[in-house]
């Protein structure tokens, strides 16, 4: 049975869409060491990773958190350059649903959480009158298009008025882009959802964040043969999604080149710094 027929079976035996516990699980073979390297090691590049953190500084020095939660943290590669940057005073926690990627984290100074996202509670992170900060990197999608709202509540739940949330997140200025990467991630069986930067901010907005500061991050190049290895596609399945993208929305687009049976797609990222109010 082709990796493709086992996942549909498994969505028809249950009836419903993949969630996005479901989705982690089917990554699993790109966690762990393996991690570091795809996307051209795209998440274990400090550059990279810069602007954000610098976000998460700033939001520290306002903030001033007891403790700092990266939500689907993985290796805990972020929080490390956080503490490589000098980051002494704050307990760093590291949640994350695979355990394969928290296993991978080996810094001491670094808390591992096995949680999901939309369960993980503020009792779990700190106690008593302890002031909390949470930040992420490339995981609002993972709850699709119905699943943000609930999320974004769910966390803002966890915060008290004043304290931060500051994520990198992919999102897109125009639309007919995010209707591009909706349809690659639809046709690769996922349930990721992409929106543009003015309705994930409306939706923050909605959820009780006030945004402080939007700014753009590096983008992420993704190779159809790194997407193909992360979702189990078989050269045919790729050449098929190339071929019906290019159809639907042309050639020349800048967040999607064919190059002969492969392509690249470009997944653009905002940081939002966003206060609980």
């Amino acid at each position: 049975m082709s990796e493709q027929s086992k996942r549909k079976n498994g969505a028809s035996a249950t009836g419903k869409s993949a969630t996005a516990e479901q989705s982690v699980m089917r990554e699993l073979g790109v966690h762990g060491q393996r991690w570091a390297e795809v996307f051209d090691g795209y998440f274990s590049d400090a550059n990279a990773a810069g602007p954000l953190l610098d976000a998460v500084e700033k939001a520290i020095e306002v903030g001033k958190p007891d403790v700092l939660a990266d939500l689907g943290g993985g290796t805990g590669f972020l929080l490390a350059e956080l503490l490589r940057r000098g980051l002494l005073t704050v307990r760093l926690v590291d949640v994350d649903l695979s355990e394969k990627q928290l296993s991978a984290c080996a810094n001491g100074g670094i808390v591992k959480l096995q949680s999901p996202l939309n369960q993980v509670t503020r009792r779990q992170l700190l106690a008593g009158e302890e002031r909390l900060l949470l930040m992420s990197r490339s995981m609002l999608h993972y709850f699709g298009r119905d699943g943000i709202d609930p999320l974004l509540k769910h966390l803002r739940m966890q915060l008290h008025p004043g304290e931060f949330f500051v994520h990198q997140s992919a999102c897109f200025a125009r639309q007919g882009d995010a209707d591009l990467m909706n349809l690659l991630y639809e046709r690769m069986e996922t349930v990721k959802w992409f929106f543009t930067r003015d309705e994930l901010a409306a939706r923050l907005q909605r959820a009780g964040f006030a945004v402080r500061a939007a700014s753009p991050a590096p983008p992420l190049q993704m190779s159809s043969a790194d997407l193909g290895e992360r979702y189990g596609l078989g050269p045919e399945e790729k050449a098929a999604i190339g071929r019906e993208i290019v159809e639907k929305f042309g050639c020349g687009q800048k967040i999607f080149t064919q190059e002969g049976d492969e392509f690249r797609a470009t997944l653009c990222y905002c940081i939002f710094t966003c206060e609980a109010v």
